[in-house]
């Protein structure tokens, strides 16, 4: 029985790959060793089952070589399963490597139109959805230039858009988002929710836990090319990230008592020592909305650093991300640091509706390559309501009401709405 519209299934599904442990350097050498050559059978995917639903968004995560880039490539027939089957219902858009699919001597739009048919479309398809295609891609006159020529964010815009505008039922997406300014990452996550929308289904590889978070309701986490968690994002993300630390890392009161519910890890060259949640009378956990927030942080550094970058994001305490931020990102200068500082971050008013909210703490590399100590959802607080609205933000403002004057008796009159 096929795969309904928009579903996945893997059953059993294994892939390896040959490497071998010498190279032939001439083609007389190729032929005396081809029957001889030493190689190792690697398996890189093994005995993976997995069913997504239709209008699914899963989000894949592993460390480097766990088998995440291969797993897309399986479900975009690019390779074949050596075990299992796999079985997509409907059409299937993917852009796993940037640029891929692209001739770099023809110009964009002469890769548009191979581009698009390969992904499926017929060439009066991709026709009536060059200038979408375009529009998106901001690329203006450099669609008739060679893509060559274009730097490797270009090159990304214009794959990214020609696969949003298949409107594909599965659509598979490689750490695309990594490249691109902060301007058209926006665009690209707009036009991922409208797809999702729509109700097509989103299978994302990504090492951004926060993309993860704002796109897929589910999160894989590959190792050594088995699943080795299944769930929500934020249980999923918790296991990776220890995956990735080793160990749960200091806590944050310095006792080194180790981790809280797996929820602190890092590489510990900057530990948080202690942190705590401050209002107008000083430390609480117990907030009326507008009140003044600062969150009040104590870090130790190990060994000199340079330019260390402190971040801290608000959750609802079921996981919904509400806003992030850090020094990078609000252009705060910060010098190198050695031995033990203080770093606050103050909300002077708190825009949130009656609730219980978590905080993340973070300290990492300037370019947040290593993460040096990651506090998940270490602090909550409540808050409560002093405005009428519902909803976790308080966006209350101000209604008016006046009167319209009547229309001239010549004028035509205005049908209310509805009406014919």
């Amino acid at each position: 029985m096929a795969a309904e519209r928009g579903a996945i299934r893997l059953r059993g599904v294994s892939r390896s790959f040959r490497v071998f442990h010498e190279r032939n350097q001439t083609l007389k050498e190729t032929l005396l060793r081809r029957r001889r050559a030493a190689y190792e059978e690697r398996w890189v995917v093994r005995e993976v089952h997995l069913d997504v639903a239709p209008g699914q968004s899963v989000g894949i995560v592993g460390e480097n070589g766990s088998g995440k880039s291969t797993l897309l490539k399986l479900l975009a027939g690019i390779v074949p399963p050596h075990a299992g089957t796999v079985e997509i219902g409907g059409t299937v858009a993917s852009l796993l490597e940037l640029g891929a699919g692209f001739h770099p001597d023809f110009t964009g739009r002469e890769n548009v139109v191979m581009n698009g048919t390969i992904q499926g479309l017929s060439e009066r398809q991709v026709a009536q959805r060059f200038d979408a295609i375009v529009d998106f891609a901001e690329l203006g006159d450099f669609i008739d230039m060679p893509v060559r020529t274009y730097s490797s964010g270009m090159a990304m815009r214009l794959a990214f858009s020609i696969a949003a505008h298949v409107e594909p039922d599965v659509l598979l997406l490689d750490e695309v988002l990594a490249v691109g300014d902060e301007a058209f990452q926006r665009k690209c996550f707009g036009r991922i929710a409208e797809f999702r929308r729509n109700g097509g289904t989103l299978v994302f590889v990504s090492h951004d836990p926060a993309a993860v978070e704002r796109v897929c309701d589910r999160a894989l986490l590959l190792a050594d090319g088995r699943v080795a968690a299944d769930g929500d994002p934020v249980t999923v993300l918790a296991e990776y990230h220890r995956l990735l630390a080793g160990s749960g890392g200091p806590a944050p009161d310095g006792s080194g008592a180790g981790e809280r519910d797996g929820r602190s890890w890092g590489s510990g060259e900057v530990r948080i020592a202690s942190c705590e949640l401050r209002g107008p009378d000083g430390p609480t956990d117990r907030f009326s909305a507008g009140d003044p927030l600062t969150v009040a942080i104590d870090v130790e550094a190990r060994r000199r650093v340079e330019t260390p970058n402190f971040g801290i994001s608000i959750h609802t305490i079921d996981g919904v991300l509400l806003y992030a931020t850090n020094t990078r990102m609000d252009a705060l200068p910060v010098a190198d640091l050695d031995g033990r500082a203080r770093v606050t971050f103050t909300i002077p008013r708190l825009a949130l509706h009656e609730g219980r909210f978590a905080v993340s703490l973070a300290v990492a590399s300037h370019d947040e390559s290593v993460v040096y100590h990651w506090l998940d959802r270490w602090l909550e607080f409540s808050v409560f309501q002093r405005v009428t609205g519902q909803g976790p933000v308080d966006l209350s403002g101000s209604w008016a009401l006046a009167p319209v004057a009547a229309p001239d008796a010549g004028a035509t009159a205005r049908q209310p709405l509805g009406s014919t």
